[in-house]
């Protein structure tokens, strides 16, 4: 079973130690049953045995329906182990001692199973909100990024395309002065209908990253010539592609900002003497890949890390945000060295049903 299987389930393994308890609790009361003389002691031990081993086997069950995902649930399982073990080993050395200084030792398994549901219900409470307070922490830094990353598309992106639409409104404004240089219909319709898109972008993005996203199809083949059209035009780099006739992923609008970030970022942090970016994108049976290399300076394993976990202030927001985005589409983004010498970026989305 690979880590990632075995972390996956953690609710089941929570409720697995429950069970074992559980069993272990019963067994052990039923055979005092049958050796004591009495039934009162066994009875009210497993009273009090019985309630937190099905606690546990519940917690379990209870984990897997939380809005908490794998890496925090399993938080929550080595909190619970961790529990257990601690508690059954403060429990266990006491007992010990007891023995080694020659006093009698009474209902040994009794205190270990007593000790290991406490400390099986402590630890889960303690992972829980350790998890949760962590899981609240990240979607506060999630949120930041986010509004950063909008306000920093409004601010720049946004702003060019209003200062060319004015700039063109007032040439067609005084072309009947007969100005030499008349504003152009087309401009105007293009920057606006670019301007329309980035807003429809941006609250995707919010959406995306801030609520459970709403996923449509997408056809990223027309995005992706349509982006890499524009940074061959404006930039002195070779922008090629390789294209399938269509690319149908579950996402929404914010896809686009996703694989603009992702091309802008290859062309821009490019610095040899020919710099040139390879776009391709792979249909496969249940996911899409679709690749960014460029032939730049390129990053080492340390550095992908830090720049898949940097935040918009030290400038790495940019491709920390687009991972996120992928993983909320139910993708997933890597950073890996490119057969052109520099980075390569593959982010795999599921296609759309």
């Amino acid at each position: 079973m690979s880590s990632g299987s075995f972390r996956s389930s953690s609710p089941a393994l929570i409720a697995g130690v429950g069970v074992l308890l559980l069993v272990a609790a019963i067994v052990h009361h039923i055979t005092e049953l049958l050796v004591l003389d009495t039934a009162v002691g066994p009875i009210a031990a497993l009273v009090l045995d019985v309630p937190a081993a099905v606690g546990l086997t519940y917690a379990g069950y209870w984990l897997s329906r939380t809005p908490l995902d794998q890496r925090e649930r399993w938080t929550v399982c080595v909190w619970c182990f961790a529990g257990v073990i601690l508690f059954v080993a403060v429990i266990g050395a006491t007992l010990g001692i007891q023995f080694i200084e020659g006093r009698t030792v009474s209902e040994p398994g009794f205190s270990l199973l007593i000790a290991a549901e406490a400390g099986g219900v402590a630890g889960f409470l303690g992972g829980y909100y350790n998890a949760r307070a962590r899981a609240s922490a990240r979607r506060a830094t999630t949120a930041r990024n986010a509004l950063g990353f909008v306000n920093e598309l409004i601010r720049h992106d946004l702003r060019n395309d209003l200062n060319v639409i004015h700039g063109h409104a007032d040439l067609l404004a005084d072309a009947d002065r007969k100005t030499n240089e008349p504003g152009d219909p087309a401009i105007v319709r293009e920057k606006s209908m670019e301007a329309l898109t980035r807003i429809e972008t941006s609250r995707a993005i919010a959406s995306t990253l801030l609520h459970d996203p709403e996923l449509d199809p997408v056809d990223v083949v027309p995005i992706v010539r349509e982006i890499t059209t524009q940074f061959d035009d404006a930039f002195q780099a070779t922008v090629t592609i390789d294209l399938p006739e269509s690319a149908v992923v579950s996402a929404n609008a914010g896809i686009r900002s996703v694989l603009d970030n992702l091309v802008e970022n290859a062309i821009e942090h490019n610095d040899s003497a020919e710099p040139r970016v390879e776009v391709t994108v792979h249909n496969e049976p249940e996911t899409v890949t679709i690749t960014v290399a460029d032939n730049g300076p390129g990053i080492d394993s340390v550095g992908q890390e830090q720049l898949l976990n940097a935040s918009t202030a030290t400038g790495g927001g940019g491709l920390s945000l687009a991972a996120t985005l992928v993983e909320n589409f139910g993708g997933a983004l890597d950073v890996t060295e490119s057969t052109l010498g520099g980075t390569a970026v593959e982010v795999t989305l599921p296609t759309a049903e």
